[in-house]
């Protein structure tokens, strides 16, 4: 009997394959998050730093993330928000998860880049963030705004949140 080397490829390719699909499936960031975030800031030469209460829907669909986060911040132009978009992996055991996002609307236009580290993936789940954001149109603030912040999150609730998704959101 020959034996097809392309068809024992193809065949331990889909075999291989299953447990990944089962770890990915094994764990989602859906939910609703309470935490914090502090920022240290440059506007026109002139630094400043803050931290203030935050809170975020988090939808994930498959390896695919959205974020809808809600905050005050301090320049008191009341209640804002940030949307999200980005990618999460499970690392090969189901136990960490880690990923990227990019902000992809919100209360004013802004460009924003942020990582999670790997956080384990255990309940219950919390997270932290690093990002870099910037914008020349923040409100009551001349020229260019520049921040690095880090978010510290919790899960409070599994339930599947409202996020409003980028295509809508105020630019």
């Amino acid at each position: 009997m020959t034996s097809n080397p392309i068809l024992r490829k193809t065949a331990f390719a889909i075999f291989a394959a299953i447990p990944c699909a089962a770890y990915a499936e094994g764990f989602s960031l859906t939910g609703q998050y309470e935490g914090r975030y502090a920022c240290d800031s440059t506007t026109g030469g002139v630094p400043s730093s803050w931290s203030d209460p935050m809170s975020a829907g988090i939808v994930q669909d498959g390896d695919r993330i959205s974020i809808d986060l809600r905050y005050t911040d301090k320049q008191e132009l009341g209640a804002e928000y940030s949307l999200y978009t980005g990618s999460v992996v499970l690392n090969p055991e189901g136990t960490l998860v880690s990923g990227y996002f990019e902000a992809c609307g919100g209360t004013f236009p802004s460009k924003e880049l942020a990582r999670f580290f790997p956080a384990a993936a255990s309940t219950p789940f919390s997270f932290s963030v690093t990002s870099v954001w910037a914008s020349d149109q923040v409100p009551n603030l001349p020229g260019l705004t520049v921040q690095t912040c880090t978010w510290s999150l919790q899960r409070v609730s599994t339930e599947t949140p409202t996020v409003r998704p980028c295509e809508t959101a105020a630019q």
